[in-house]
């Protein structure tokens, strides 16, 4: 999970911690993120729309296009802006869902599973 605030990050942690027992890193910020994109090859990825130091679209474009980094079965984009990307440009950035903040255990397990 990218995600600047540490509320988010705590909730989603608390989150997954109820639906079952996943192995959860976290990054403050898109450089750190890029680093352990590469170091730990997820399965899934949780990304904030607005990070400090790089932004959630070249966190986007390094998982795309950096040979370095696996191609995680799905990337979820969290926002607190309403309509952040087009539907549309999804495929193109890589995002498979998109997911409301703030948000409720249910929508956080209907982005990351269905």
């Amino acid at each position: 999970m990218i995600d600047d605030e540490e509320s988010s990050r705590y909730a989603v942690d608390a989150g997954l911690k109820f639906l079952g027992d996943y192995d959860v890193h976290f990054a403050e910020d898109g450089i750190t993120a890029i680093k352990m994109l590469k170091e730990f090859s997820p399965q899934l990825v949780l990304v904030d729309l607005v990070l400090p130091a790089a932004s959630s679209m070249d966190v986007l474009e390094a998982i795309r296009k950096d040979p370095e980094i696996g191609r995680p079965d799905r990337v979820v984009l969290m926002t607190g802006h309403a309509n952040p990307v087009p539907t549309e440009h999804h495929a193109d950035l890589g995002i498979d869902k998109v997911l409301a903040k703030p948000f409720k255990l249910e929508k956080l397990k209907s982005a990351l599973f269905n």
